[in-house]
C-alpha cells in the first residue's frame, strides 16, 4: 500500500514521530490531484527564485544594475511565493536593528531638506533586504556552493576583462612634452588622454588610430572618443580637420602608445567601489582557502583566485583597500591558529602590508599619510563642519544626498577651497549628518550585532566542514574589511559594493538555518510511504 499527500499536523489533527520514525496516528489522506496542484506552483517559484539569485550573484561584481534587476525579481518572486503558498518567515537574525535602521533612514528622508535626492538614495538603503531575501529562501548546503561559485566565476570574469584593458591597451594614449602639448591644447587634447575610437571604431594600437585616419578625406573633420582620467570619464570631440590632426600626432616631442587604466575599475566605472568588491570576495575566497579540511585540489584554485583578486586590489591603487584586504586575511588566519603561528602569522603581515602599501605610494607619487595633502585637508575640513549639522539637525538629520546634491546651500569650508563637491569621507559622519543620531545608533547596533554574530557563527562552524566554516570566516573578514573602510569613506553609499556586503549577510544567515539550526518544522506537504 502507498499513502501519498498527507496533510500536515494541526491542532485537531496531530501527527507525531517517535524516535523510530514511525506515526503514532495514522494521517488524514488528501486527494493527489489537489495537493500536487498546491505543491507543483510552489516549486515553479522556488526555481524562479534561486534562478533569480543565481543571476545576481553572476552580476554583482559585473554590472550593478544588472544585479539590482535580478534582486527585485527574486523579491517579486518571493512575494508572489508568500501569497500562493502561505509560508512564514523563520526566525530572523539581526531583525530589530535591520528594521530600525530601515525606519529613522526612511524618516530622515520624509523630513529631508531635499526630498527628491533623498528618496533616490533610500532605494540603495532598502537593499539590505537582499540579506533578509536570501536568509529566509536557501535551504541547502548544495545552493549556498552554488551561488559562491557564480560569485567567484563573475569575480574572474572581472579580473579577466582588467587583465585584457592592461595587456591589450583601452585605446591609444597621447604623451607629450610640455612644448608638445601645446599643439594638442587647440584640439583640445590632454597629454594622458587614451584616444578609443576613430569615427566609431575602436583603436587600440597607434598604427590602427592612423589607418583608421587614412580612410577619411583630407579636409574632412573626424570625431574622436578619448578616456581621460581616474575614474574614467569618455569625452567625446569633433576635431575640424583630419590633416591637421594627424601631422600634430606626427610632430616631434609627441609619442603614442598603448593606452592602459591609470587605477583598474574593471566595469564598474570607479575604482573605489571596485576594488571594495574585489576586497569583499577575495576575503571569502581566502576564508575558504585556509580552512581546514580543504584538500588540495580546492586550495589550488581558490589560492589562485585570491592572488588573481589581490593583484586587481593593487592596480586599483588605493591604500585602504588594500590595508583591509591584508588586515582580513590576518583576522581570519590568527584566529583560527594557535601560538608560535600566530606571531608567524603576525610578522608576515605587517612586511606584507608595508611591500604593498610602498608599492602603491610609488604609483600614486603619494605619501601614505600626508596632513598637508589636498584629500587629507578636505576630508578634515568636511569632518569640522559636520559638527554644525549634527547640532542643528540631530534627530533626523539634513536628509540622504542632501549635502552634495544641492552643496551651495550648505557653506562648506571644503567646497570654498576645493573644486571637488563630495561626501564626508566617512560613514558614521555622513549617517549622522544625513539621517541623523537615532539612524547612526541603528547602525552601530547592527554592525555590532553582525560582528558578534560572525564570530560566533565562525566558531560554531568549526567541526561542521571546512566550506561552512571557510566561508563564515570570509564573511567575517569581509566585515572588519568594511568597517575599517568606513571610517575614512562613505562605503555605506557605494551600492557596488554594498549589494555584495548584503548578499554575503543574507548567505551568513542561511549557513546557520542549514548548518547550525536543529529545530526544523515539518514541511507542509508529507509524504509516507508504506509496503
Amino acid at each position: 500500500m502507498q499513502l501519498r499527500n498527507v496533510i500536515p499536523p494541526s491542532a485537531s489533527h496531530p501527527l507525531r514521530i517517535d524516535e523510530t520514525g514511525v506515526c503514532s496516528q495514522a494521517p488524514m489522506l488528501m486527494p493527489a490531484s489537489s495537493s500536487s496542484a498546491t505543491h507543483r506552483p510552489a516549486g515553479w517559484l522556488d526555481a524562479a527564485l534561486f534562478f533569480c539569485l543565481t543571476a545576481f550573484a553572476l552580476c554583482a561584481p559585473l554590472a550593478t544594475k544588472g544585479a539590482v534587476t535580478a534582486f527585485r525579481a527574486a523579491l517579486l518572486v518571493w512575494l508572489v511565493k508568500i501569497l500562493v503558498d502561505g509560508r512564514k518567515f523563520h526566525r530572523q537574525p539581526l531583525a530589530l536593528p535591520l528594521l530600525l535602521f530601515l525606519l529613522f533612514t526612511g524618516a530622515s528622508t520624509i523630513f529631508s531638506s531635499e526630498p527628491l535626492l533623498s528618496w533616490g538614495r533610500m532605494r540603495g538603503i532598502t537593499d539590505l533586504t537582499i540579506a533578509v531575501l536570501i536568509g529566509q529562501n536557501l535551504k541547502s548546503l548544495r545552493q549556498v556552493k552554488i551561488l559562491v561559485g557564480l560569485l567567484f566565476a563573475a569575480c574572474m570574469a572581472s579580473v579577466a576583462i582588467t587583465a585584457w584593458q592592461y595587456t591589450v591597451g583601452i585605446g591609444v594614449e597621447l604623451m607629450a612634452d610640455d612644448r608638445a602639448a601645446v599643439a594638442l591644447y587647440q584640439f583640445g587634447l590632454l597629454p594622458g588622454d587614451i584616444v578609443q575610437m576613430v569615427d566609431g571604431a575602436t583603436v587600440h594600437t597607434p598604427r590602427q588610430l592612423f589607418d583608421r585616419l587614412d580612410l577619411s578625406p583630407m579636409d574632412s573633420g573626424v570625431e574622436l572618443t578619448v578616456a581621460r582620467g581616474a575614474p574614467i570619464a569618455h569625452v567625446q570631440m569633433a576635431i575640424g580637420r583630419k590633416d591637421a590632426l594627424e601631422g600634430t600626432l606626427k610632430q616631434r616631442g609627441i609619442g603614442l602608445i598603448r593606452g592602459r587604466p591609470q587605477r583598474a575599475q574593471g566595469t564598474l566605472k570607479h575604482y573605489f567601489p571596485y576594488s571594495e568588491v574585489m576586497v569583499l570576495i577575495g576575503l571569502v575566497a581566502w576564508g575558504l582557502l585556509v580552512a581546514p579540511g580543504a584538500g588540495i585540489r580546492l586550495r589550488f584554485p581558490l589560492g589562485l583566485t585570491f592572488l588573481l583578486i589581490a593583484a586587481v586590489v593593487v592596480l586599483t591603487l588605493t591604500r585602504i583597500s588594500l590595508a583591509s584586504l591584508l588586515f582580513g586575511c590576518f583576522l581570519i588566519s590568527w584566529k583560527d591558529a594557535g601560538g608560535k603561528t600566530r606571531q608567524v602569522i603576525s610578522v608576515v603581515f605587517f612586511v606584507v602590508l608595508l611591500l604593498s602599501l610602498n608599492w602603491v605610494q610609488t604609483h600614486r607619487a603619494q605619501k601614505w599619510l600626508d596632513l598637508s595633502d589636498p584629500g587629507s585637508q578636505y576630508r578634515l575640513l568636511m569632518w569640522r563642519d559636520s559638527l554644525k549639522f549634527i547640532r542643528a539637525h540631530p534627530l533626523f538629520g539634513v536628509g540622504l544626498d542632501s549635502v552634495v546634491g544641492h552643496w551651495q546651500r550648505w557653506d562648506l569650508e571644503a567646497n570654498r577651497r576645493y573644486a571637488l563637491r563630495s561626501h564626508f569621507h566617512s560613514t558614521p559622519i555622513q549617517l549622522a549628518v544625513e539621517c541623523g543620531l537615532p539612524a547612526l545608533a541603528a547602525w552601530l547596533w547592527l554592525m555590532a550585532g553582525y560582528f558578534r554574530y560572525l564570530m560566533r557563527l565562525s566558531t560554531a562552524t568549526r567541526n561542521r566542514g571546512w566550506f561552512p566554516h571557510g566561508l563564515a570566516s570570509g564573511i567575517f573578514g569581509g566585515l572588519v574589511a568594511v568597517l575599517l573602510t568606513a571610517t575614512l569613506q562613505y562605503n555605506f553609499g557605494d551600492a557596488e559594493s554594498m549589494i555584495v556586503f548584503w548578499f554575503l549577510m543574507g548567505l551568513a544567515f542561511a549557513l546557520q538555518s542549514i548548518v547550525l539550526d536543529e529545530n526544523r518544522t515539518l514541511p507542509a506537504t508529507v509524504r509516507v510511504e508504506a509496503r
